[in-house]
């Protein structure tokens, strides 16, 4: 990752962008502790018209030093069938489709 990973992604446009995430909250949104991971899959969030996140349950609720997308740039998360009902109704409530595969 890094600055030629960021020049590559710069010209790209894509339909959708499956991200993975260290943790996720609604205030903080998606995070990670690396600010290099962070700013590519900002730039990959950038490029997509839509932003399907990829995370086990236990990623939700978290927060990580560095955030690289707010939770109202999310379509769709896939999760596991362990994600609270609290965690579930606020990002339903925030538009997020949510999935349990």
């Amino acid at each position: 990752m890094g600055d030629e990973a960021l020049r590559a992604l710069e010209w790209l446009r894509v339909d959708v962008a499956f991200i993975g995430t260290n943790a996720i909250s609604v205030g903080h949104g998606l995070s990670t502790p690396d600010s290099d991971e962070a700013a590519v899959k900002r730039a990959m969030v950038d490029a997509a018209n839509h932003v399907v996140v990829l995370a086990d349950s236990s990623k939700i609720g978290r927060e990580h030093l560095v955030s690289f997308a707010r939770v109202d740039t999310i379509d769709v998360i896939v999760t596991d069938s362990d994600i609270s009902n609290e965690d579930r109704k606020q990002l339903s409530n925030k538009g997020i489709e949510v999935v349990i595969a």
